[in-house]
């Protein structure tokens, strides 16, 4: 992952919609009956370990990125950067 997202994201989602990769991850985890829970619940219930992030971060770039530089251009608050 050569991209990373900062604090200055105010999670609107463009860049998870534009992503050709679907690499970008809105922070919940969904189960197989359509109920949603956050990554916190997952990780305090023991499926799945921490990532050591003390603060929740609304959208998070995933190992499937290419680093085609969609997500990028249409940042409007400029919180994806190059690592």
């Amino acid at each position: 992952m050569a991209y990373l997202i900062n604090e200055n994201c105010i999670a609107c989602g463009d860049c998870s919609v534009v992503c050709p990769e679907k690499a970008i991850d809105d922070g919940y985890t969904y189960n197989t009956v359509g109920e949603i829970s956050s990554t916190t619940d997952v990780v305090r219930d023991g499926a799945m370990e921490s990532s050591g992030r003390s603060v929740w971060q609304g959208y998070r770039i995933t190992g499937a990125c290419t680093e085609c530089g969609s997500c990028v251009e249409v940042c409007p608050t400029g919180a994806i950067m190059k690592r």
